[in-house]
């Protein structure tokens, strides 16, 4: 628990529906929102971000260096390097353990991370294409269902093994559709509390102009720094002081995803799907995604576009520039299991957290684990041996939506939240992933 890497200031987007309020946005503009959110809440100097890691699981069709799209589209030095994650559903989270890794180890000072996604851009693909077909039929692959949601191992679904695993465990139907009910209340009182004021970020999305915010000034392109150790300290050789040709110079007014001015536009301040008219009578009507099955679309959450970032720092680096921080990452762990079960993979992953730590549930105040499916959490609870009634106090991804690349990182920030309104301790973020994986992250305040 001597953890040096702390967070300075979280952002998410709020989370937009298939087709919906944000889907004329690419994910790196989503990612580039929710990182300049970010930085402006911890207050730090956006020349002083050195790295930066963003997750995302759908990237075919984006453009090359994801991660790189969105740095500079937040106006991050051209000195800023950067890398995209790829874990599914915990692309978010390891995106920002990352962080704190690099943090802990030296390497950097201070560092971005999060996770985005536009699930309503995927695109669709034409295998083979590249060689041609001697002889019969193509045929499209949905892109976000092959990448994101789909087994490779078992050629079906996660909702579909979602349902069979449940029945396994006897999660029944009516504990699901009663779960998801309750996240979806639980969502609407958080909105109706101001509790997500500290971790949504409002957006005005243009109405007319594509793929554009409103914003109320644009963030300027940061200072290049040369590292230190690459001649920063004054002695750079030539290749450092290099200034392109003009008509080589990128030039940001091309590609920012923000506008400023009188610009018509759509405020967006709530998750898209978080239901105020949710009822039990409803989602009980509701049919099974697979025959004979117990997850439907009441109690999964549904196809969503969405962003979210986390600032993390050393402590050093914290005290130098008196920014106050906001939560400590303590720990991590990672486990891995048959690809089906993703339902016990965030107790997995949490118990073995409470062992490095030392720790006993009864240690953590605060629960998060992602809402692949209710069933997910209840298998998850019942492994843990703590009360689904305590995981998810605001809500989850079944009511607020779940773009997969960003929820890992949504959740961190949900957790040290939900700590500071109760007055610090611990907490825990966890998240299955497709494969058969799961991650958990400790977060003490």
């Amino acid at each position: 628990m001597q953890s040096n890497a702390v967070i300075l200031g979280t952002a998410r987007t709020p989370f937009g529906r298939l087709g919906g309020a944000l889907s004329s946005i690419p994910a790196t503009s989503l990612g580039a929102a929710a990182l300049v959110g970010a930085i402006e809440r911890a207050g730090v100097d956006v020349a002083d971000i050195e790295h930066v890691i963003m997750g995302q699981v759908l990237q075919a069709g984006v453009g090359q260096a994801p991660a790189r799209q969105a740095s500079f589209k937040a106006g991050f030095a051209k000195t800023t390097t950067s890398e995209t994650v790829n874990k599914v559903c915990a692309s978010g989270l390891l995106a920002v353990v990352n962080a704190a890794r690099l943090i802990n180890d030296g390497s950097n000072a201070l560092v971005a991370a999060g996770g985005m996604e536009s699930m309503s851009n995927a695109p669709y693909l034409l295998q083979q294409a590249r060689t041609g077909y001697r002889f019969g039929d193509g045929r499209l692959i949905d892109e976000m269902i092959y990448d994101g949601l789909w087994d490779y191992y078992f050629e079906m679904t996660m909702a579909a093994q979602g349902a069979k695993v449940a029945h396994e465990f006897e999660i029944s139907r009516e504990d699901q559709d009663r779960f998801a009910y309750e996240s979806h209340r639980r969502g609407l009182a958080a909105y109706e509390s101001g509790a997500m004021k500290d971790e949504v970020l409002p957006l005005k999305v243009a109405s007319k102009l594509k793929g554009k915010f409103v914003i109320e000034k644009m963030p300027a392109q940061a200072r290049a720094r040369i590292p230190a150790l690459a001649g920063g300290n004054g002695s750079a050789g030539s290749m450092w002081r290099h200034t392109p040709p003009e008509h080589f110079a990128p030039n940001p007014a091309e590609w920012t995803p923000f506008v400023t001015g009188d610009v018509p536009h759509a405020l967006f301040e709530r998750d898209e799907s978080i239901r105020a008219d949710a009822s039990l009578e409803t989602m009980a009507k509701l049919k099974p995604i697979d025959k004979d099955g117990t997850v439907t679309a009441g109690n999964a959450p549904g196809v969503n576009d969405g962003a979210a970032a986390v600032i993390v720092s050393s402590e050093e680096y914290a005290r130098a520039h008196g920014v106050e921080p906001l939560a400590t990452i303590v720990d991590h762990a990672t486990v891995a299991w048959d690809s089906p079960y993703i339902a016990l993979t965030p107790a997995m992953a949490a118990q073995k957290l409470l062992d490095q730590n030392k720790l006993d549930k009864a240690d953590i105040d605060v629960w998060e684990i992602n809402e692949a499916f209710s069933a997910v959490v209840l298998t998850s609870a019942r492994e843990l041996g703590i009360d689904p009634e305590i995981v998810n106090r605001n809500g989850g991804a079944v009511a607020m939506g779940h773009p997969i690349g960003a929820s890992g990182a949504r959740i961190i920030g949900t957790v040290v939240h939900q700590l500071r309104r109760k007055g610090g301790r611990l907490g825990i973020a966890a998240i299955c992933s497709g494969g058969g994986q799961g991650d958990a992250v400790l977060i003490r305040v």
